[in-house]
C-alpha cells in the first residue's frame, strides 16, 4: 500500500499443495479482490520466493480433522486497521449493503450453473465408457523373481460403476453401502480430473499421498523440479477449449433467449385473455431500500460462502478436509456392508405397526390422552415450567458466552491494540489465485552440517520465536507462548505435556 492507502493490489498464496524441502519461485497477478468481480490484471503482478519445512506430515493431515478456531489481529492505529483489513478481504466490502454486491452474489450464483457442463461430460464418459484411467497392476517377473507394476488404461470409472450397479439391482440391501462409496467415489473422481491435468501448479495432492502420510508419517509425493512454461502448449490448448464451449452454451443461451423475446412479442399482438374482471394489470416493482434488501444480501452471502467451502472440498482446493471426507466415506462403505438393512427395516416396520396401531392404543388414547381439565391444567404448568427452565439455563449460557467474547475482546484490545480484523480461517473467496505458468520450482538441497550444528539448530541456537495474539485461559486471558524446540533440561525435540493445547485456547 502506498501513503494515503490506496491498494496496490493482493493475492493470497495457498500452501495447500506445496511439497517440503523445494524452493519455490512463482509469480502470481495482482487483483483488487478475489470475493467478486472484475478481475482485470492493471494492478501488474508480484514475484515470491518460499521454502516449506515440515517436519512430519501426519501431524499436519491429523490437526485438519478439528474445525479451525477464529483468528483475529489487533492494532493500535485505525490506519493499520484499514491496511490488514483490505490486505485479507481487499478493497471491496461484500458484507457492506448496497445493490452491487447483491448483483455480484446473484451473478456467481449464475457462475454455479457451468457446473452443467462438468456433469455432462462425466455423464457421457461413463456411459459410454470413454475414460482412461491408469491403474498399476502387480504381476510376477519370472527373470528376477519378484514383482513388477505394469500400468494399464482403461475406463475404469465405467467399469465400478457397472459392477456396483448390477450388485444395488440385485441386492438392494447395498443400497447404504453404494451410497456412502459413491461420495467417496466422486471425490476420487474430481481429484483424478485435478492431478492429471497439464498444468502443475493447479494440480492437488493425491487421496494415496495422503493416506501414505497417515500410515508412514511421510507423503509419496517427493520434491521435484518444475520448469518455467512446463507443458504450456497443452495448457493454453485445454484453456482455450474451455472457454470455446462456454461462449457457444452463452451464444445458444441468447439466441434461445431471442427466440423466446419474440414469441412473447407475437403473444402481445394477440392480446391476453383474462376472464377475472376484477384483475388490474401492473407492472411489477421493487423498492430497493435497505430494510428489505439487506437481509437478502446477508442470506445470499451465507448461502454463496457455503457454496464456496463446498465446492472448494469438491474439486480438492480444501484437500485435506476432502482426504478426510473421502477416507470416511469409504469407511462407512466398508461398515454398511456388514450391517442387516433389510432386517433393521423388516423389524423396524414390524414394531412400528405393531405398537402404534394396535387395538392397545385406544387405552393409551382413554388413560393418557384424553385426561379431565385438572390434569390438563397440571400437564400444561408442568411443560410451562420445563420450559421456563430450559429458557433460563439457555439465557444463562448465552450471558456466559457473550462475557467471555466480551472479556476476551477487551483483553486483546488492551494488550494488543483497539482495532480488531478478523482473518479468514476458511477458503471462501470466490477466485483462487493460482501461480502464473513462468513460476518455478528447484529441489532445495541443504548443505550438510555436523553434529553439533544440527543439534544447536534444533535447539533454538540464534533463532528468535515471536509470539502472536493468541490467548489462552479462562479466568484471566494470557498470551499463548510457543514451545521452545527442545526445553531446557529435556532432550531435544520433545516438548513438555502442561503446554497449552490450542484447543483450549482463544
Amino acid at each position: 500500500h502506498t501513503t494515503n492507502d490506496d491498494l496496490i493490489g493482493r493475492v493470497s498464496v495457498d500452501l495447500t499443495n506445496l511439497t517440503p524441502n523445494v524452493i519455490y519461485t512463482m509469480k502470481y497477478n495482482l487483483y483488487a479482490s478475489a470475493k467478486c468481480n472484475p478481475r482485470e490484471e492493471k494492478y501488474g503482478s508480484i514475484t515470491i520466493r518460499l521454502r516449506l519445512e515440515l517436519e512430519n506430515q501426519r501431524t499436519l493431515l491429523l490437526s485438519n480433522i478439528q474445525y479451525p478456531e477464529s483468528v483475529y489481529v489487533n492494532s493500535n492505529n485505525k490506519k493499520d486497521s484499514k491496511v490488514m483489513h483490505k490486505t485479507v478481504h481487499g478493497n471491496v466490502d461484500m458484507k457492506k449493503y448496497g445493490l452491487a454486491n447483491i448483483n455480484q452474489y446473484i451473478e456467481e450464483l449464475y457462475d454455479y450453473l457451468t457446473i452443467y457442463y462438468y456433469l455432462e461430460d462425466s455423464f457421457l464418459s461413463l456411459i459410454f465408457w470413454r475414460g482412461k484411467s491408469t491403474v498399476h497392476i502387480p504381476v510376477p517377473w519370472l527373470p528376477t523373481l519378484s514383482i513388477k507394476w505394469v500400468p494399464f488404461s482403461g475406463p475404469l470409472h465405467s467399469l465400478i460403476a457397472f459392477l456396483c450397479l448390477i450388485r444395488m439391482v440385485e441386492n438392494p440391501e447395498l443400497i447404504p453401502t453404494i451410497f456412502f462409496g459413491s461420495i467417496g467415489w466422486i471425490l476420487m473422481a474430481t481429484m483424478e480430473f485435478r492431478t492429471s491435468g497439464p498444468d502443475p501448479w493447479a494440480r492437488c495432492k493425491s487421496f494415496k499421498h495422503y493416506f501414505w502420510s497417515l500410515i508412514c508419517g511421510d507423503g509419496l509425493i517427493k520434491p521435484h523440479d518444475i520448469a518455467p512454461n512446463e507443458n504450456i502448449e497443452r495448457i493454453r490448448e485445454r484453456e482455450g477449449a474451455w472457454k470455446k464451449r462456454v461462449k457457444d452454451a452463452e451464444r445458444k443461451a441468447e439466441e434461445y433467449a431471442k427466440e423466446q423475446e419474440q414469441y412473447w412479442k407475437e403473444m402481445e399482438e394477440r392480446g391476453d385473455i383474462d376472464e377475472d374482471l376484477s384483475v388490474v394489470k401492473n407492472k411489477f416493482t421493487l423498492n430497493p431500500t435497505t430494510a428489505y434488501l439487506y437481509p437478502i444480501q446477508q442470506w445470499l452471502g451465507i448461502i454463496i460462502n457455503a457454496l464456496r467451502i463446498t465446492k472448494n472440498i469438491v474439486i480438492w482446493e480444501e484437500s485435506y478436509l476432502s482426504f478426510w471426507l473421502a477416507a470416511v466415506s469409504f469407511l462407512l462403505c466398508v461398515i454398511s456392508l456388514f450391517v442387516p438393512w433389510c432386517l433393521i427395516v423388516k423389524w423396524t416396520m414390524r414394531i412400528t405397526v405393531y405398537v402404534f396401531f394396535g387395538p392397545w392404543m385406544m387405552l393409551l388414547d382413554t388413560y393418557y390422552i384424553q385426561v379431565d381439565e385438572a390434569e390438563e391444567s397440571e400437564h400444561e404448568d408442568r411443560q410451562k415450567s420445563e420450559r421456563q427452565e430450559y429458557l433460563a439455563d439457555q439465557i444463562l449460557q448465552a450471558q456466559i458466552l457473550r462475557e467471555d467474547n466480551t472479556k476476551l475482546r477487551d483483553f486483546k484490545q488492551y494488550m494488543f491494540g483497539e482495532y480488531i480484523t478478523k482473518v479468514n480461517i476458511m477458503k471462501k473467496d470466490r477466485f483462487i489465485d493460482k501461480p502464473l505458468p513462468e513460476s518455478s520450482a528447484v529441489v532445495y538441497k541443504p548443505k550438510k552440517k555436523s553434529l553439533g550444528s544440527l543439534a544447536m539448530q534444533e535447539a533454538g541456537c540464534q533463532s528468535v520465536r515471536v509470539d502472536g495474539q493468541q490467548l489462552v485461559g479462562t479466568m484471566i486471558p494470557r498470551m499463548y507462548e510457543s514451545p521452545p524446540a527442545a526445553p531446557i533440561g529435556k532432550p531435544i525435540k520433545k516438548i513438555d505435556d502442561d503446554i497449552p493445547n490450542y484447543n483450549d485456547s482463544y
